[in-house]
């Protein structure tokens, strides 16, 4: 089973798109040959002991939380098999095994071998134990991964699955817009690092517990004599591997278990339901009590929300570790605001083919209603949590100053990336994956790339106004030009709303049907134009999923002949 299962991955790979793997690829490599540097360039064995420790642990946290901002549900599909008679273990263990035949596999077990450059300064027969500590260490570390990616996976029906994963993603993000800070102290700290190593007792002894540490010590301690104390050390770094491929292979099993579970004992938000308390008995109303409910209640919103606190919680934290940075951390529920813009531009595409209820149901105001529903009920998922990250990093930075800048930013923010969002959404429906079908925390939404650039061009437009007034106000503070800059804040958030729903409210009035038939069938049946921006986008997005759906179909057809020719 397992040999059959490798040979179905490789003719899987062989027959799909290369995309972005070979700068993957460069990457790792890259990545082998700084932890071999590291390790080599070491001022001494207790520095080596130390940038050793630090470089595998950041393998094994990479490897655990990569698949999850990749995607990497895996080359071979556990719901590819759930029909087969296969026994279930059998295929488990076959779908574990296939994952260790690869090249990035091989890439984190050359990191791993770097141990052997410890064993070689200190006493080449200790190599007998640094390569089955590194071999055992890398068992360890892919499972590992197979199982992050599996648990989250199972759990994203769960509130602490969903925040896990909102945490990884968050990392992600905030590493994307301030990584450089914790980058640049790295880089400055390099040279001290490499002669001394972490002179931290604290820090060294957290890092010698992890089991990824372990090869290190197994090491250490085999040249020093104690050969018996090393063979333990491998021996509990087989057995924390093996308990944790024990966990990981019933995970990749295929679940029979039906997904869509009905929740009992749950009470209603009867004061959210419109007409009911504090909503309005209109269409609106009912929109925004049926965006809210989802936003809480959906993983993969909930997904998105979580991501956009985190991102905003993370670079805080990253700017409160710099002195000349620490003003910065009080703008970080700003990054939470902007994030909405971000996560719900994919709203339509998430519904899947329920946007169907909307074209069925089309009226002369229905559409203005689910519009400005949609917009108020992102706005009233993110409000609470942006408040109370701005005050938690306002009050840790002590930052007081920016008071009058976050009021006037943070309701022009809103405005904007609400705004941005729906119209977004509507234009360039991303469909993803059906609701139905949705497995991983990736499953949602398709290739956005194009789309996250949109939405940050219209906030930076949509914000104009408010930003010229802070420009002003930071060149000449003043009371009443403080005043004046809240006030043009809260009527740019609410111009940029309105102005950006109307545009979308006018492109989906005769289009509603387009906008399923994009979710349903990757097409739209009318004559497409690009007489405006809004048709160059819809134009734009649609042509590009066409054309990577075709170059895919195509290249597998160009693979087959091959196969066939030979």
């Amino acid at each position: 089973m397992d040999r059959e299962l490798i040979s179905l991955k490789l003719t899987t790979l062989r027959h799909t798109a290369v995309g972005m793997r070979p700068a993957g690829w460069a990457i790792g490599g890259a990545l082998v040959a700084a932890t071999w540097a590291a390790a080599v360039l070491a001022g001494g064995d207790g520095a080596r002991h130390t940038m050793l420790t630090l470089a595998l642990l950041l393998w094994g946290v990479g490897a655990a939380i990569g698949p999850v901002l990749m995607s990497g549900a895996g080359t071979l599909r556990p719901a590819w098999f759930a029909l087969l008679p296969i026994p279930r273990r059998a295929l488990g263990r076959g779908l574990l095994v296939s994952v260790y035949v690869s090249i990035a596999a091989a890439i984190v077990l050359a990191a791993h071998l770097a141990v052997g450059v410890h064993a070689v300064l200190l006493d080449p027969a200790t190599l007998a134990v640094a390569v089955p500590g590194a071999v055992l260490t890398w068992v360890l570390v892919i499972a590992l991964s197979r199982l992050v990616y599996g648990l989250l996976g199972a759990a994203m029906g769960s509130r602490i699955g969903i925040e896990i994963a909102g945490i990884q993603f968050g990392l992600m993000f905030a590493a994307m817009f301030a990584g450089w800070i914790p980058v640049s102290i790295a880089v400055q700290r390099t040279p001290d690092l490499l002669a001394t190593g972490i002179t931290d007792s604290a820090v060294t002894r957290g890092l010698d517990m992890s089991p990824t540490s372990w090869s290190v010590l197994a090491v250490e301690r085999a040249a020093r004599g104690d050969w018996a104390g090393a063979f333990v050390l491998l021996g509990a770094l087989a057995l924390c591997g093996g308990a944790v491929v024990a966990a990981t292979v019933p995970l990749l099993v295929p679940s029979t278990r039906p997904r869509d579970q009905r929740r009992r004992g749950r009470r209603r938000s009867a004061r959210l339901v419109a007409g009911g308390g504090f909503l309005p008995r209109t269409q609106t109303g009912a929109v925004i009590a049926k965006e809210v409910r989802q936003w809480s209640r959906d993983g993969w919103r909930l997904l998105e929300v979580q991501s956009g606190v985190w991102t905003g919680i993370l670079i805080g934290a990253l700017a409160l570790t710099s002195d000349e940075l620490r003003g910065i951390a009080a703008f970080s529920g700003l990054i939470v605001a902007f994030m909405l813009g971000i996560s719900a531009c994919t709203m339509y595409g998430q519904d899947g083919s329920a946007v169907w209820l909307d074209v069925v149901g089309q009226d002369e105001t229905s559409v203005r209603a689910d519009v400005h529903g949609r917009q108020w009920g992102a706005v009233l998922t993110f409000l609470p949590k942006v408040l109370v990250v701005t005050a938690a990093f306002v009050v840790l930075s002590q930052a007081w100053w920016a008071v009058p800048v976050l009021l006037a930013a943070t309701p022009a923010l809103f405005g904007a990336a609400s705004g941005a969002a729906v119209v977004v959404a509507a234009v360039g429906v991303s469909p993803g994956v059906d609701p139905r079908q949705r497995v991983g925390p990736n499953d949602a939404v398709g290739n956005i790339t194009f789309h996250v650039w949109i939405v940050m061009l219209l906030i930076a437009v949509g914000t104009a106004p408010t930003v010229g007034m802070i420009v002003a106000y930071a060149a000449a503070p003043s009371a009443w030009l403080a005043t004046l800059m809240v006030a043009v804040g809260l009527g740019n958030g609410f111009g940029a709303a309105w102005l950006l729903g109307r545009t979308a409210i006018g492109y989906l009035t005769d289009r509603l049907p387009d906008l399923f038939s994009r979710i349903r069938y990757g097409q739209v049946f009318r004559e497409t134009s690009t007489s405006g921006a809004l048709d160059w986008f819809e134009s734009a997005t649609l042509k590009g999923e066409q054309e990577a759906k075709a170059r895919k179909q195509k290249e597998r057809a160009d693979r087959v002949a091959r196969s066939a020719a030979r």
